[in-house]
């Protein structure tokens, strides 16, 4: 089986990493990868692409103008003919005039099988592929009128052994931090002074990641005189992560306008026994059981009350801390991979069946090659 993978670029992010631990983990099939980082101004994040090269996996960086038919497809994949395309999607679909050219031309037999794995909240994806993966129960609302034959929910995962428990440190300071992108709708644009509001005794936040808000954070903590209690180390290299996690005794995740699913960093805290405070909204209560393995709130304000429940009570830290190690191993890469393993397998057959019901039609109704 021959799997093509597109997505809109290989920056770092959460769904750019689970596209290569697929490709790298779904062994005996010959890959290829599709982005179209340069023309979306975007440059490929080495981190991404060296893995991939490293597999013997051509990764081609395109022109998302390719997508307008079969043919300019080839043009970009050579002799590389897909039986299944997974598709990253992100809420656009810029392949479609491919998509729907193969659909209404080519055999079911020899055309493509086309999967998209939706990592956008809220918005529906065009009724033009073969299956759905969603990443979150929380996502089936956006794909209410798909057959529930086509539709299967794959979370993300990872592999717990990346990750050690949270260690003790020296001092009594609690540390509260978050890795995200910081850039519009990921993280509240305030949110340096928000935090400071919520005055917790002995607290130090860190906001690890790089994003257009960066510099605008900087700048709040610079004027609030706030160098003590904020640290803003920037991006974070992916082997970086789970010793960054060390130093945290808190994982404090809030969004503003962007619904998460099934975020790759919160699985990281779990993983590293980070108990976990958020925002009971889309996919997370999905990954966060209050009292369990962190607290869920309904607003930012809610969430500062917690921040201080925490910060006077360590032993509910420990015990969260200690349920977020466990429930790390419902999210592993091993049943993610398994996942999409049965995917697959379902796939080929029906690519096989299709196939032997062409060769016993009559001769006559066989049509076009």
């Amino acid at each position: 089986m021959r799997i093509l993978s597109v997505i809109g670029s290989l920056a770092h992010g959460g769904a750019e990493t689970m596209l290569v631990e697929l490709v790298r983990g779904l062994g005996g099939r010959e890959h290829r990868v599709l982005h179209f980082s340069a023309a979306n101004g975007i440059v490929a994040d080495p981190a991404l692409v060296e893995p991939l090269a490293a597999a013997g996996v051509a990764c081609l960086d395109a022109d998302w103008r390719c997508l307008a038919s079969a043919a300019t497809v080839q043009t970009v994949l050579g002799d590389f003919t897909p039986d299944v395309v997974l598709f990253h999607w992100w809420g656009q679909d810029p392949w479609r005039p491919w998509v729907d050219e193969s659909r209404g031309q080519a055999p079911a037999r020899r055309r493509p099988h086309f999967v998209a794995v939706l990592h956008h909240a809220e918005i529906r994806p065009a009724p033009i592929y073969d299956h759905y993966v969603l990443v979150s129960d929380s996502q089936r609302a956006q794909v209410a009128d798909v057959p529930a034959a086509r539709v299967r929910v794959i979370r993300n995962g990872l592999d717990p052994a990346r990750f050690d428990p949270i260690r003790a440190r020296p001092d009594d300071t609690m540390v509260v931090g978050r890795i995200s992108s910081l850039r519009p709708g990921k993280i509240p644009a305030d949110w340096v002074r928000t935090a400071a509001g919520y005055q917790v005794p002995a607290a130090r936040f860190v906001i690890a990641g790089e994003g257009a808000l960066r510099v605008a954070l900087l700048g709040d903590v610079q004027a609030l005189g706030l160098e003590r209690q904020f640290d803003l180390p920037g991006h974070v290299p992916r082997p970086e992560v789970p010793r960054l996690l060390q130093r945290f005794d808190v994982f404090c995740y809030v969004t503003s306008t962007t619904v998460e699913c099934c975020p790759l960093a919160l699985l990281e805290a779990l993983a590293a026994g980070v108990p976990i405070v958020a925002e009971a909204r889309g996919g997370i209560p999905e990954l966060v059981q209050s009292g369990v393995n962190g607290l869920l709130g309904g607003s930012a304000a809610e969430v500062g009350r917690q921040l201080h429940m925490l910060r006077r009570d360590p032993g509910l830290r420990g015990r969260l801390a200690a349920g977020a190690r466990r429930s790390a191993e419902a999210f592993t890469l091993s049943r993610q991979l398994a996942a999409y393993e049965r995917l697959l397998g379902d796939i080929e057959r029906s690519r096989a069946a299709a196939a032997a019901d062409w060769h016993i039609m009559p001769a006559a109704s066989h049509g076009a090659p």
